[in-house]
């Protein structure tokens, strides 16, 4: 025990009896997350539309498994699931709906990953109610709640690597080459079902079997041996896939290159303001609080802000402290490793996304451990109540915050009934933004399409029924082009919709200014090329209002000026 307490010295906390507290855990978790995936009615979660394509990209595991493509960046992820979503058929359970099944699946997952969590805290501090608390925050931090009760495909991914960072943060306190080995290997099975979890924290755990290692000799074995377990296991993995379609080797698992040079990639002063949001916005939902601006922030960002500061400034003075304990220095070494790494590698990504904050977080959780500890020690039993209060404040507040987003689904099936109605598909090309909610939903009710039109024939065609065109599609899939190809590209697209006969529709992003255009974009590497490709639109088209929709706003008859 490293962060033993006073109570966990006494029997009646101290008990080895973990078993029902596990039990009860998983079974209230899954009863608490399941009410709000049915109440929430919004299997998006209103941020990105991963869920849905994943849940397509899925549907060939669920069919055919034998015949299904292995991708080498989710190498596990879809035949696990795919596997699942086949007994949920069975069981009757969103029969035939993948991109629902997977909030399910998503559920459990997140339930197994809160046992982790009291597991780790039990054995770090011998403290059951400090278990329960920690395993409340956790559940309760907004991303994590989110991540749990939507189809993003990264919550089976973050709970096994969970489990691998709460089991070295006990055992590589005395690390040995079996204990290594069986991190490595559980390491290992989490980065096989999502390639980039490996970058924070494979930094971070060698950083703590180095600091824990006894000597010099030791620190190279330890190293080794921890490498070979996941080559080891990448190797286990490649020789399962062989004959699937997509197959791959044990270095080309190890690395795939997903999203390096991609139009994501690159540093910019964009994404470190957005680093500080997606921080922030781990902790607190931001649906209901955005007020008025505060100090120029609004209030989400400020309360989070302070509390993660308070937090830090708690625990990270009881960690230096004992910073010579092997127990403290794996702790941090783990977590605070894979903050600080994560840190890096999101702001060379994606670092207001979700799922590029919840793997590098998990610190946030230790350190109100630590808090709830110095609550304890402080204020005795008043402590130990409002530690375990405000994970509960935390969890409403974060269901609350998602009501402005409940019942997309529902609405937005309507949306695309209406838009479809107003602009028929087989006589319509729509200019979008690659981003845009309508795109994502009119690819599940009308079908997936990729954008463009150089298979298109004339007008009226049937299939694909959904045809468009993507301001940003260019510069997603060619990020090497210049600004003049890029811009001479969508034009050519637009001009040859037109030419066929079709009816071109552009969404509300016509409405937009330059700076506007340009933030719908997000942080894509060639963000700047947003100004010109603005500036081509409104001189070689007009546009004319055609039909407002509720979700999907202004829509607009784009033609050439004259």
């Amino acid at each position: 025990m490293v962060f033993v307490t006073d109570r966990a010295r006494r029997p009646s906390t101290a008990s080895s009896h973990w078993l029902p507290d596990l039990v009860l855990l998983w079974l209230g978790t899954c009863i608490l997350l399941v009410a709000v995936i049915l109440w929430f009615d919004n299997a998006q979660g209103g941020l990105t539309g991963n869920g849905i394509f994943k849940s397509m990209e899925m549907k060939p595991w669920i069919v055919d498994p034998r015949s299904a493509t292995l991708n080498a960046s989710n190498y596990l992820y879809y035949p696990v699931y795919g596997a699942l979503c086949r007994a949920l058929d069975g069981l009757g359970i969103y029969a035939g709906d993948p991109r629902r099944q997977m909030t399910i699946l998503n559920a459990l997952s997140a339930s197994f990953c809160i046992c982790v969590v009291y597991a780790m805290v039990r054995r770090l501090t011998g403290d059951r109610a400090l278990a329960f608390i920690a395993s409340a925050f956790h559940v309760a931090s907004s991303f994590v709640l989110f991540l749990a009760i939507t189809n993003e495909d990264i919550m089976p991914s973050y709970t096994v690597l969970f489990a691998s960072m709460a089991l070295a943060s006990v055992w590589f306190a005395r690390p040995t080459p079996l204990r290594i080995v069986i991190v490595s290997v559980i390491f290992s099975i989490g980065w096989l079902f999502e390639w980039r979890l490996m970058f924070p924290t494979l930094p971070a755990m060698l950083a703590a079997l180095w600091l824990c290692a006894p000597g010099w000799r030791d620190r190279f074995v330890f190293v080794a041996v921890f490498l070979a377990g996941m080559l080891g296991t990448a190797a286990v993995a490649s020789l399962a896939g062989q004959g699937h379609a997509g197959a791959a080797g044990p270095i080309e698992l190890i690395w795939t290159g997903k999203a390096v040079g991609s139009a994501w990639a690159g540093f910019s002063w964009l994404k470190a303001l957005n680093t500080i949001d997606g921080t922030v916005a781990y902790l607190l939902g931001t649906g209901v609080t955005n007020y008025p601006p505060f100090f120029g922030w609004d209030l989400w960002r400020v309360l989070g802000m302070l509390a993660i500061v308070a937090i830090a400034a708690v625990s990270a003075p009881v960690l230096w402290r004992r910073r010579r304990d092997n127990g403290v220095r794996a702790v941090a070494a783990v977590f605070g490793g894979t903050f600080v790494a994560g840190l890096i590698f999101n702001l060379y990504s994606q670092p207001q996304d979700p799922q590029m904050q919840i793997n590098i977080m998990g610190w946030l959780t230790v350190g109100w451990i630590l808090v709830a500890i110095a609550a304890c020690g402080r204020w005795g039993v008043r402590g130990l109540a409002a530690a375990g209060a405000a994970p509960l404040l935390l969890l409403a507040y974060n269901i609350w915050s998602l009501a402005p987003l409940r019942g997309l689904d529902g609405a937005w099936q309507r949306s695309v009934a209406h838009i479809g109605q107003q602009a028929p598909p087989a006589r319509t090309v729509f200019v979008i933004n690659d981003f845009d909610w309508f795109m994502v939903y009119a690819s599940l009710h009308w079908g997936q399409a990729e954008p463009g039109v150089a298979t298109l024939g004339p007008a009226p065609q049937a299939k694909p029924a959904f045809k468009w065109i993507g301001v940003g599609s260019d510069l997603l899939r060619h990020s090497d082009w210049s600004v003049e190809q890029h811009v001479a590209g969508l034009q050519a697209q637009i001009d040859r919709a037109l030419e066929l006969g079709y009816d071109v529709i552009i969404s509300q992003q016509w409405e937009l200014d330059e700076p506007g255009l340009a933030a719908t974009i997000g942080t894509l590497s060639n963000q700047s090329h947003a100004g010109a490709i603005w500036r081509m639109l409104h001189a070689r088209y007009r546009a004319d209002s055609a039909f407002d929709d509720p979700l999907g706003g202004r829509f607009y008859h784009l033609r050439r000026s004259p």
